[in-house]
């Protein structure tokens, strides 16, 4: 298919508006590789320059993706994160209304030396290191590394279940309300045990949000650090500010 060459309408903006009405009629489905760019100048009968300033403001609008050395890609889904929201996994992704799922990858008792922040709890108590794959609707979303106070919290290795949220466990068997969370936010890349987890190449951009939460009576109650893939999860601020 040639382009319109005597139209008003620029050759790059045709091009991109085909692009973008074939990626959303489904012929390049998300996460799909593009032809390289010398196919597409041969197909729409364009120069490299319009084939690359379509692709590159399909690019800037977070239609398309570009990896180096790998080509372009359609730009899969991103899923919103509020950063202020106290929720748990489940809670926050149910509400969107995605299916979590959860994979439990380890679990084991360890020192308080683990961890960075310091519960107020003796200090020959231990701590439950939980080590989690997060999935949304069957795709790897997030790699965690929470930490719980058993002293407490007795006995709660026996009750985390892959199959409940970590959070329902604390308002059923503890009446623990988490209701603050103190969030930093990082960059970093992925190693190559955490892109074969996460299903994304060694080296990519990954965002570190390590949390600390409190419950209703001001104690600190978990500490986790969460590693999401940057191309997947855009976190949001909501400020409403009163007069």
């Amino acid at each position: 298919m040639k382009l319109n060459g005597m139209s008003e309408k620029p050759l790059y903006l045709q091009l991109k508006e085909h692009l973008k009405s074939e990626i959303n009629m489904g012929k390049y489905s998300q996460g799909e590789r593009l032809p390289p760019e010398s196919e597409i100048c041969d197909v729409y009968g364009v120069s490299r320059i319009t084939t690359r300033r379509a692709i590159m403001d399909l690019v800037d609008e977070g239609i398309l993706l570009r990896k180096q050395g790998k080509g372009t890609f359609v730009q899969d889904t991103k899923h919103k994160r509020e950063l202020i929201s106290v929720g748990g996994f489940s809670e926050l992704t149910s509400s969107s209304g995605n299916e979590p799922h959860t994979k439990i990858i380890s679990s084991k008792l360890v020192d308080q030396e683990k961890c960075k922040y310091e519960f107020s709890i003796s200090k020959d108590s231990n701590l439950l290191e939980l080590h989690r794959l997060l999935y949304i609707d069957n795709t790897p979303f997030i790699l965690e590394t929470s930490y719980y106070p058993l002293e407490l919290l007795p006995d709660l290795e026996k009750l985390i279940s892959s199959t409940k949220s970590t959070y329902q466990i604390l308002k059923e068997e503890y009446n623990i309300r988490i209701v603050s969370s103190y969030k930093t936010v990082n960059i970093g890349y992925a190693t190559v045990e955490e892109g074969k987890l996460l299903n994304c190449d060694t080296g990519s951009i990954l965002y570190n949000v390590e949390k600390i939460s409190s419950d209703q009576n001001e104690r600190y109650i978990h500490f986790s650090k969460s590693l999401f893939i940057a191309d997947k999860v855009t976190f949001t601020l909501n400020i409403d500010r009163n007069e």
